[in-house]
């Protein structure tokens, strides 16, 4: 599964249909427990007169119960919005997610659920798949820090979508550590790339069918890199230390962070195209 990021103007109810119907296929007492540890609401859970023992004893009122609980576990919503004009959120969505591995549960036993909790995951499968082929090893910190931040932080979405960018574009001109030869800014990584690639405008033979067409799409691939390192530098960003830094809107956040990781992903699979 990708990195999946919660639909905005899910509703509630939704959300806590999907969360209890992963909670009675995989939870056992410890898990309740742990859970319940995590989200601060342990007492919540020991004091309701039937969830446990109802768990223990296979009574078909079970999930009923689970009903009730669930938006004590998540912490429920006051209703208020949340930062940068995303929907309100329960406070311990994504905890409650991750214990759950929520969206490959979903995927795999509610596909219907799945398809109204989520709007398409990030798409990094390929990008891991082909940067694990490469040994290229941040790609999972960086992958999981967009998804978070889609959730929580668009700012440290594009904060990691620039990051994972300069990683690749490292990665492939062979540039490690800190020392000054890897010091070099998104463009300057970008364009050396782009030449060790042959992706550079004069790699590209005009008698060779597509090549204006291939030049454009090479152009746009280019004002991505670009404008997404941009975004960040402005303090749209994490990364620079802004006190005060301008909101972006998750739609925007989540079109830079979905055309930079497809960025990444085409880079890696030229590099590997390319040979040794």
């Amino acid at each position: 599964m990708g990195y999946e990021v919660l639909r905005d103007g899910v509703k509630s109810d939704t959300v806590i249909l999907a969360v209890a119907k992963a909670t009675e296929a995989k939870f056992d007492r410890s898990m309740w427990l742990e859970l319940a540890l995590i989200t601060g609401t342990r007492d919540r859970v020991l004091a309701h007169p039937r969830l446990l023992r109802s768990l223990d004893w296979g009574d078909p009122d079970y999930f009923g119960h689970i009903i009730e609980m669930v938006p004590h576990i998540l912490g429920e919503s006051t209703g208020r919005p949340t930062p940068h004009g995303s929907a309100p959120r329960f406070p311990n969505f994504t905890v409650v997610e991750d214990f759950l591995d929520l969206p490959d549960w979903l995927h795999k036993s509610e596909p219907d659920l799945y398809a109204k909790l989520y709007g398409g995951p990030v798409p990094v499968d390929v990008l891991q798949a082909a940067a694990a082929e490469l040994g290229i090893t941040d790609v999972d910190e960086h992958a999981v820090r967009i998804r978070r931040g889609l959730h929580e932080d668009p700012a440290q979405a594009i904060g990691s979508a620039k990051e994972l960018l300069e990683t690749v574009l490292k990665s492939i001109l062979g540039l490690h550590g800190t020392g000054k030869a890897t010091k070099l800014d998104v463009p300057e990584l970008l364009k050396k790339a782009n030449v060790q690639l042959g992706l550079d405008a004069a790699g590209v033979r005009g008698a060779d069918p597509g090549a204006e067409q291939r030049r454009k799409a090479l152009g746009s691939l280019a004002q991505l890199v670009i404008a997404t390192a941009e975004l960040r530098n402005a303090g749209f960003g994490t990364g620079h230390g802004v006190s005060q830094r301008p909101a972006l809107d998750v739609p925007t956040a989540r079109l830079v962070v979905a055309a930079a990781v497809a960025v990444a992903t085409f880079y890696i699979e030229a590099h590997a195209a390319a040979g040794p």
